[in-house]
């Protein structure tokens, strides 16, 4: 999972702040339970991670393998978890990462900044 995030996510984040694998080991050890790992056959092909504040699904991270990005894996994800009931959904998303705009055409609405993330919720209809 290690070398999945320094693929997708390090060359935004990298911009900021220079990204550590102990960084990465103590986020990934802290919190594994919460995340669901993606396979394919036997094959890891991707994890999110979910958390929740009340009322709402807090969405901290979907990786797709770029082998595996482009074939509708986080929008199933993303409609997935709009069948779990919530009455809103939250996420963050560094302002440079291209996702943003996957998250928007989703009807994802921007609803602060913190940092150089992007503050972004939907309430589904």
């Amino acid at each position: 999972m290690f070398s999945l995030v320094k693929e997708t996510l390090w060359p935004y984040i990298a911009v900021f702040f220079q990204p550590s694998k102990k960084m990465f080991d103590e986020r990934f050890t802290e919190d594994y339970r919460q995340k669901v790992i993606l396979l394919r056959g036997s094959r890891r092909i991707g994890y999110y991670q979910l958390g929740y504040d009340g009322k709402y699904l807090v969405i901290n991270g979907i990786f797709v393998s770029p082998a595996y990005q482009r074939r509708q894996i986080g929008s199933y994800l993303m409609n997935y978890f709009e069948t779990l009931g919530y009455k809103k959904f939250k996420l963050q998303v560094w302002e440079n990462n291209p996702a943003l705009f996957f998250y928007k055409k989703l009807g994802y609405k921007k609803v602060g900044k913190k940092n150089h993330k992007i503050l972004m919720e939907k309430i589904p209809k």
